[in-house]
């Protein structure tokens, strides 16, 4: 977890700071969510208990209560997608960006309710709207309703125009900005609603959590990762439609991590540089001083990373993320269920585990449309002389003359493949959606244990 790491050499996996995939278990999950909850459900309090007077008709308090239960749905949709390692360690980014949408959605349709039912009760109706006339609360309203709607249009027009995504990004924040400004200084300059003491202390600690995190985001998080830059070492081409990316600590003992995790990696003359993107850590956690990645060809970025030359700097934003063997020291032993370049976080799991000299027993099953997809075989090699692994190879479509597995990675393969008792063993998955949540399954029907099945999605973010 990147929280005040020590400058050490020791493992990463004696700080205090670890991430562990058990403790970011159920608990912490129900406390996140309990959290969430008191969050959206302050506002029904406030509305029905403190700010509306008794001569408030029903209608006017629903109008009331989705407008402030609408913006406190905007406050979790922001605080989602803003990089808590916590948050993200309990869930997985990919659940917290799926969560992120539905609760924007949510807050959408209360803000629309919201806008109705002030048209209908308001007895100034539609000429509340006349901006040339009406309130600075009024004005604030139409502002933060009409680049919501903007967010709205450009978040559906996406998948199908495909915009590049940095642009598409920059858009998006900017119009999230103005909408949470604006519905803040709406409530605000609506005067009678934060009169009352309560009201506007949870008014202002909502308005100060935004501040703090956009702080957090926008400065803190690009201010330490300048001290924590690291300089290219290699770039090299791989079987697969690949490209390794090797970097080097620049003059610091390097950015600790557990296995399993990613980072955002940026390219530029400086850590506020806009544009990142995420790639899991493919190297051992045992030597956060060299990481490496593996990176699927794919995009704009991917050529920015072929043209890299030694000696340029870059900057990581993290780590991230709770798929980690961390805190699993008690297990007999783990099977890593990869497709593509899903491999990549495995490989820093199987490398630290080598690292470590563990020789707890370890199945590595991957998968790919042919032997010639099958990315980073020479580097699991290398690693299955070192630990007590079993490497399994599936192919889908294979070529004349391989003697592998064939088809894909389901429960018949599963079956011939695992110990007697696999419901003992830990497992991670990582690899598109639809394989993960296929695999993921076929495993619980052999009798797995939802609680020992790991999963991370590519093509969340």
């Amino acid at each position: 977890m990147p929280k005040d790491w020590p400058w050490s050499s020791k493992r990463v996996a004696t700080s205090r700071h670890r991430v562990s995939a058990r403790f970011h278990g159920p608990l912490s999950r129900l406390a996140w969510f309990l959290w969430y909850l008191a969050v959206l459900l302050i506002p029904l309090f406030l509305t029905w208990h403190v700010i509306a007077p008794s001569d408030t008709t029903s209608g006017g308090a629903v109008t009331l209560s989705a407008g402030l239960v609408g913006f406190s749905a905007l406050v979790v949709a922001v605080v989602l997608p803003a990089r808590l390692p916590w948050l993200i360690a309990s869930f997985g980014i990919e659940t917290v960006l799926a969560v992120h949408r539905l609760i924007a959605l949510v807050a959408v349709v209360l803000v629309l309710v919201h806008l109705v039912g002030v048209l209908i009760v308001d007895p100034r109706g539609l000429s509340i709207l006349d901006l040339a006339h009406t309130t600075w609360a009024a004005r604030a309203a139409v502002v933060s309703t009409v680049a919501l709607v903007l967010v709205v249009v450009l978040a559906l027009r996406r998948p199908g125009r495909q915009p590049r995504y940095e642009g598409w990004r920059l858009v998006h924040n900017g119009l999230v900005a103005i909408v949470v400004i604006a519905a803040w200084l709406h409530v605000w300059w609506l005067r009678h609603l934060v009169a009352d003491v309560l009201v506007a202390a949870w008014f202002v600690a909502s308005g100060l959590l935004l501040a703090g995190l956009a702080v957090r985001r926008w400065i803190w998080l690009p201010t330490r990762a300048g001290k924590f830059a690291y300089v290219v070492k290699s770039v090299q081409a791989v079987p697969g439609d690949g490209v390794t990316l090797v970097i080097q600590a620049d003059g610091h003992p390097g950015l600790p991590f557990e296995a399993g995790q990613f980072v955002w990696l940026k390219i530029g003359s400086t850590p506020f540089v806009f544009e990142e993107h995420p790639f899991s850590i493919a190297s051992s956690a045992e030597h956060p001083d060299r990481m490496e990645f593996t990176i699927k060809a794919l995009g704009d970025f991917t050529e920015l990373l072929v043209g890299l030359r030694p000696g340029r700097r870059v900057f990581l934003d993290g780590p991230y993320g709770g798929f980690t063997i961390e805190g699993l020291d008690d297990a007999p032993g783990f099977v890593f269920i990869g497709a593509g370049v899903g491999i990549t976080p495995l490989l820093s799991m199987l490398r630290t585990l080598a690292d470590r000299a563990d020789r707890r027993r370890a199945w590595l099953i991957v998968s790919a449309r042919s032997q010639h997809d099958l990315m980073l075989r020479p580097e699991v090699e290398q690693v299955r002389a070192r630990m007590n692994l079993k490497v399994i190879e599936v192919v889908s479509a294979p070529a004349p003359g391989w003697t592998g597995q064939t088809g894909r990675i389901g429960q018949h393969v599963l079956t011939r493949i695992l110990p007697r008792r696999p419901h003992r063993l830990e497992y991670f998955v990582c690899g598109p959606t639809p394989m993960v949540t296929s695999v993921s399954r076929d495993l619980a029907a052999l009798g797995v244990p939802h609680r020992r099945i790991h999963t991370e999605r590519f093509g969340a973010v």
